[in-house]
């Protein structure tokens, strides 16, 4: 013991060196994690000609619009229109000769071009004064932003800006998706909590050492196994039980193969509390349910706070199982919306990276709101283990 008081006493260069060392594998780790999050966050401001020529540069295009130009185009079919358009002028998507009447369809020459994408609509009527000569235009006719009226060369470069945001949103359905994405982890993880802790209660304070160790084995062996390698005989099996694209199927499959993870870690922290609280419970007359709800939730919540971090977020990223299950739209979830943006005709990058950040940001939300929760679980479950 004296001689490596003496060594750390007369060699301070190998403490700063490793100090030194310690902060440059932090910071390296800690650029490594967000340097990917940056990259996404202001690339989901670059159209996809940007991207294609630069991943790294920074956005311009979408920022610097003030110049941009527009082509008058024909009404065509292949044009989305908005309906609160629709509604407000009365016309039906298909009656060209109307819509011509009433709007000036541009097109922009600088994102998208000619793919019918960056699409804005100038209700004709609004036209009056030294703008009048726009309603004039016919098709192939340019014009630029800072031509066009106050209040639509304002709503057109906000537009612009955020474009990426708003077609992920509206074309991609990323609002439903959304939903259901809430839907199933809210559900799941809250299932899997709740039956977690009561198998974890039953395997470890019951006097059922036989029927313990079967169910503490079965478990074990369900941690094993990978949703990945059972997709197909789950999809067989919820098929022929009906349940296939519907949220119940899919909530059940979630929680099934997160009770293993949730069993395991609840057994071994309930195992550490002492007998006598519930003996003393019991002892007062209260129930197993009773002393399940009084004694043991209250005194799990670190790893409570751990099951639902990990099960949640695993839930709100999963991709193949909702990506084989549901077929419909109204099942489908967040990381299945992404995906819809490539096809075989090409890929929306800028529309692809804006969904990823709109997939995120709830992830990194409940991580900054829950971040001292979160310490203080994993802590409070690795000093009870």
């Amino acid at each position: 013991m004296e001689n490596s008081k003496e060594i750390i006493v007369t060699n301070p260069f190998l403490h700063k060196f490793g100090k030194i060392l310690s902060y440059f594998v932090f910071i390296l780790w800690a650029l490594i994690t967000t340097a990917p999050l940056i990259w996404m966050l202001y690339s989901s401001f670059k159209t996809n000609e940007e991207l294609n020529r630069n991943i790294y540069a920074l956005p311009h295009d979408m920022f610097f619009n003030s110049h941009d130009e527009f082509i008058a185009v024909e009404p065509q079919l292949n044009i989305m229109y908005p309906q609160k358009l629709r509604e407000k002028l009365g016309f039906v998507a298909s009656d060209f000769a109307d819509i011509k009447s009433k709007l000036v369809i541009l097109e922009s020459t600088t994102i998208a071009p000619e793919r019918r994408l960056k699409i804005h609509f100038i209700e004709k009527t609004t036209l009056t004064g030294e703008y009048e000569w726009i309603r004039d235009m016919q098709p192939g006719d340019t014009i630029t932003l800072d031509q066009l009226p106050p209040s639509y060369r304002r709503s057109i470069s906000w537009n612009t800006v955020w474009w990426n945001y708003s077609s992920a949103w509206t074309r991609g359905a990323l609002g439903a998706k959304f939903f259901n994405s809430l839907i199933y982890t809210v559900v799941s993880t809250f299932f899997v909590v709740l039956l977690g802790l009561m198998i974890g209660y039953g395997v470890s304070k019951f006097k059922y050492k036989k029927i313990a160790l079967i169910v503490t084995a079965a478990i074990g062996l369900g941690y094993l196994i990978d949703i990945n390698q059972v997709i197909i005989p789950l999809f067989l099996m919820l098929s022929r039980l009906k349940l296939t694209d519907t949220h119940l199927g899919i909530i059940l499959v979630y929680v099934a193969f997160g009770l293993p993870m949730a069993v395991l870690l609840t057994s071994q922290f309930i195992k550490g509390l002492p007998d006598s609280l519930i003996e003393s419970a019991y002892i007062d007359g209260a129930t197993p349910f009773r002393t399940f709800v009084s004694i043991i939730v209250p005194m799990t919540i670190p790893v409570i706070i751990t099951i639902c971090i990990m099960s949640g977020l695993g839930i709100w990223n999963e991709f193949l199982l909702v990506l084989i299950f549901a077929s419909s739209e109204i099942t489908k979830s967040l990381p299945v919306g992404v995906y819809s943006f490539s096809s075989r005709q090409g890929t929306q990058l800028g529309w692809q990276i804006a969904a990823l950040i709109i997939a995120t940001i709830p992830v990194v939300f409940v991580y900054f709101i829950f971040q001292r929760r979160l310490a203080e679980g994993v802590a409070g479950g690795a000093i009870k283990g």
